[in-house]
């Protein structure tokens, strides 16, 4: 019995580099996306970039969703461990909540938006004609970029504020 409490105990002690790692994948894959895949697609033309958008997101989804929630569920069990220390306990927990906040958004208002994308792309591959028109191609991947952004935005901003609770992880008392 004590060996399972000493190994629970020692996994809760570390829950802030669990988080901080999680944070960090979804945040620098959310960068990337941004700043590289999303322009490099740009480039090659719309044609390209419409094509490629469900292979991207098939590959991207599953491991951000699991990026995200293992982020913001250590961070805020993180915070809530913290003690005597309110301005900590309040970032991991924000940071966290900013984490998991990322799903909803991402349902709410991300994935109608993919659907359309992902749907016109199946059609197309079943030998039907798109059902949406160049203007609104763009128009879509264009709403899609700046969904993203906030996402990409979010994310650092939280996993920066990971990463300065992790530097003062010796100085606080945890319950």
């Amino acid at each position: 019995m004590s060996t399972i409490s000493s190994s629970s105990s020692s996994i809760f002690d570390h829950l802030d580099q669990v988080a901080v790692i999680a944070g960090g994948f979804f945040a620098g894959t959310a960068l990337y996306m941004t700043i590289g895949e999303v322009p490099a697609m740009r480039a090659f033309g719309l044609d390209e970039h419409w094509r490629f958008f469900p292979y991207m997101y098939q590959r991207a989804a599953v491991s951000q969703i699991i990026f995200t929630s293992v982020a913001g569920v250590a961070s805020i069990v993180h915070g809530i461990r913290i003690i005597r220390a309110p301005f900590h306990r309040n970032l991991w927990i924000a940071a966290g909540t900013i984490f998991l906040g990322m799903l909803p958004y991402t349902f709410i208002f991300m994935l109608p938006t993919n659907l359309s994308i992902i749907e016109d792309n199946k059609r197309v591959q079943d030998g039907n004609e798109s059902q949406i028109n160049l203007g609104t191609r763009k128009e879509l991947l264009d709403k899609w970029a700046m969904l993203h952004c906030v996402r990409t935005l979010g994310s650092i901003i939280s996993f920066g504020a990971m990463v300065f609770g992790l530097s003062h992880h010796k100085s606080l008392h945890l319950g």
